[in-house]
Protein backbone atom coordinates (compact mmCIF):
# COMPACT_ATOMS: atom_id res chain seq x y z
CA UNK A 1 0.00 0.00 0.00
CA UNK A 2 1.46 3.22 -0.71
CA UNK A 3 0.41 5.04 2.55
CA UNK A 4 2.66 2.87 4.42
CA UNK A 5 6.31 4.65 3.12
CA UNK A 6 4.44 8.15 3.65
CA UNK A 7 4.04 7.10 7.95
CA UNK A 8 7.70 5.90 7.62
CA UNK A 9 8.69 8.94 6.12
CA UNK A 10 6.66 11.34 8.91
CA UNK A 11 8.73 9.17 11.10
CA UNK A 12 12.28 9.99 9.91
CA UNK A 13 11.46 13.44 9.53
CA UNK A 14 11.73 13.94 13.51
CA UNK A 15 15.05 12.07 13.05
CA UNK A 16 16.86 15.74 12.26
CA UNK A 17 14.78 17.41 15.42
CA UNK A 18 17.44 17.78 18.45
CA UNK A 19 16.15 18.83 21.96
CA UNK A 20 17.83 22.43 21.47
CA UNK A 21 15.61 23.17 18.26
CA UNK A 22 12.74 22.77 21.02
CA UNK A 23 14.33 24.53 23.37
CA UNK A 24 14.90 27.33 20.39
CA UNK A 25 11.37 27.03 19.62
CA UNK A 26 9.86 27.66 23.03
CA UNK A 27 12.14 30.77 24.05
CA UNK A 28 10.29 32.28 20.71
CA UNK A 29 8.20 35.60 22.81
CA UNK A 30 7.24 36.08 19.03
CA UNK A 31 7.63 33.10 17.05
CA UNK A 32 8.89 34.00 12.61
CA UNK A 33 5.76 33.89 10.15
CA UNK A 34 4.64 30.38 9.77
CA UNK A 35 6.22 28.43 12.75
CA UNK A 36 3.21 28.92 14.89
CA UNK A 37 1.22 27.57 12.13
CA UNK A 38 3.37 24.46 11.49
CA UNK A 39 2.72 23.66 15.35
CA UNK A 40 -1.07 24.43 15.54
CA UNK A 41 -1.35 22.16 12.38
CA UNK A 42 0.70 19.52 14.64
CA UNK A 43 -2.09 19.90 17.11
CA UNK A 44 -4.75 18.97 14.79
CA UNK A 45 -3.41 15.99 14.46
CA UNK A 46 -2.65 15.49 17.76
CA UNK A 47 -6.23 16.44 18.95
CA UNK A 48 -8.15 13.98 21.01
CA UNK A 49 -5.02 11.53 21.26
CA UNK A 50 -3.05 13.66 24.01
CA UNK A 51 -5.72 15.01 26.13
CA UNK A 52 -3.46 16.09 29.20
CA UNK A 53 -1.88 18.44 27.45
CA UNK A 54 -4.21 19.49 24.14
CA UNK A 55 -7.55 20.29 25.31
CA UNK A 56 -10.43 19.90 22.50
CA UNK A 57 -13.85 20.53 21.71
CA UNK A 58 -16.67 18.03 21.01
CA UNK A 59 -15.54 17.74 17.43
CA UNK A 60 -12.19 16.99 18.79
CA UNK A 61 -10.81 20.22 17.88
CA UNK A 62 -7.80 21.86 19.97
CA UNK A 63 -9.93 24.66 22.05
CA UNK A 64 -6.68 26.97 21.44
CA UNK A 65 -3.43 26.72 18.62
CA UNK A 66 -2.05 30.32 19.71
CA UNK A 67 1.65 29.84 21.02
CA UNK A 68 1.50 29.43 24.44
CA UNK A 69 -0.39 26.13 23.41
CA UNK A 70 2.36 25.05 20.91
CA UNK A 71 4.74 25.91 23.47
CA UNK A 72 3.10 23.78 26.24
CA UNK A 73 2.72 20.62 23.95
CA UNK A 74 6.60 20.95 23.52
CA UNK A 75 7.15 21.35 27.24
CA UNK A 76 8.63 17.78 27.15
CA UNK A 77 10.52 17.48 24.10
CA UNK A 78 12.19 13.54 24.52
CA UNK A 79 7.70 12.48 24.75
CA UNK A 80 6.64 15.42 22.07
CA UNK A 81 8.69 13.28 19.60
CA UNK A 82 8.08 9.60 21.00
CA UNK A 83 4.34 10.51 21.03
CA UNK A 84 4.71 12.01 17.03
CA UNK A 85 6.96 8.30 16.07
CA UNK A 86 4.11 6.94 17.36
CA UNK A 87 1.09 8.65 15.84
CA UNK A 88 1.23 5.74 13.14
CA UNK A 89 -0.39 3.47 15.23
CA UNK A 90 -3.26 6.10 15.59
CA UNK A 91 -3.28 6.31 11.63
CA UNK A 92 -3.33 2.79 11.16
CA UNK A 93 -6.33 2.31 13.67
CA UNK A 94 -8.10 4.96 11.61
CA UNK A 95 -8.65 7.41 14.55
CA UNK A 96 -7.26 10.66 13.27
CA UNK A 97 -10.12 12.79 13.38
CA UNK A 98 -11.18 13.28 9.40
CA UNK A 99 -12.24 17.32 9.90
CA UNK A 100 -9.43 18.30 11.63
CA UNK A 101 -7.25 16.79 8.34
CA UNK A 102 -9.65 19.01 6.18
CA UNK A 103 -8.54 22.24 8.75
CA UNK A 104 -5.14 21.49 8.12
CA UNK A 105 -5.36 20.95 4.18
CA UNK A 106 -7.57 24.43 4.40
CA UNK A 107 -5.90 26.68 6.55
CA UNK A 108 -2.61 25.39 6.91
CA UNK A 109 -0.60 23.07 4.48
CA UNK A 110 -2.45 25.56 1.78
CA UNK A 111 0.05 28.61 2.84
CA UNK A 112 2.86 28.85 0.92
CA UNK A 113 5.49 28.93 3.76
CA UNK A 114 4.44 25.57 4.86
CA UNK A 115 7.49 24.39 3.11
CA UNK A 116 9.99 22.19 5.18
CA UNK A 117 12.62 24.21 3.76
CA UNK A 118 11.52 27.57 4.30
CA UNK A 119 10.66 26.21 7.97
CA UNK A 120 14.38 25.44 8.11
CA UNK A 121 15.63 28.96 8.45
CA UNK A 122 13.59 30.11 10.69
CA UNK A 123 13.64 26.81 13.22
CA UNK A 124 14.82 22.93 13.36
CA UNK A 125 12.09 22.16 14.99
CA UNK A 126 9.16 23.92 12.76
CA UNK A 127 11.38 22.43 9.75
CA UNK A 128 11.02 18.46 10.88
CA UNK A 129 7.51 19.19 12.31
CA UNK A 130 5.86 20.37 8.82
CA UNK A 131 7.33 17.32 6.84
CA UNK A 132 5.50 15.20 9.43
CA UNK A 133 2.35 16.66 9.14
CA UNK A 134 2.94 16.96 5.36
CA UNK A 135 3.53 13.26 5.17
CA UNK A 136 0.65 12.69 7.81
CA UNK A 137 -1.89 14.43 5.84
CA UNK A 138 -0.56 12.93 2.23
CA UNK A 139 -1.52 9.52 3.63
CA UNK A 140 -5.35 10.59 4.14
CA UNK A 141 -5.13 11.43 0.02
CA UNK A 142 -3.43 7.83 -0.44
CA UNK A 143 -5.87 5.78 1.01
Amino acid sequence: MAAIPLVEEAKKSLQGIQKKDFTTAKSFANPPQGVPEVFAACMYLMAGHWPDIIEVDKNKRPKSVEWKSCIKMMKNPEDFVLRLQDFGKIVDDNQVVAGNVKIIKETYISRPDFIPEIMEQKSGAAKGICSWVLNIVKYFDVI
